[in-house]
């Protein structure tokens, strides 16, 4: 029984790990791949500003806000699981 409860806690550890990797990563290739496809529209449709780096830019910070989120209550839940 002990040796079950130490793996689920070693898989709640490994998901919380890879959670925050990939927020990371995210973080990194979001805002990259969302100021180049912005300009790369803003020039394919000669928007003359940066309307769409910016609204590219703000569901970049959409999905990290949201991954973040989802961060938060995964951890809750697990220190709800302690108690």
């Amino acid at each position: 029984m002990d040796q079950n409860k130490k793996e689920r806690e070693r898989i709640k550890m490994l998901t919380a790990l890879s959670t925050v990797s990939s927020l990371g990563a995210m973080i990194v290739c979001d805002f990259i791949l969302a100021y180049y496809g912005g300009d790369w529209l803003d020039a394919y449709f000669e928007t003359g500003d940066h309307t769409c780096r910016m609204a590219c830019i703000s569901l970049a910070l959409a999905s990290v806000f949201l991954t973040f989120c989802n961060l938060v209550q995964t951890a809750l839940n697990r220190e709800g699981d302690k108690e």
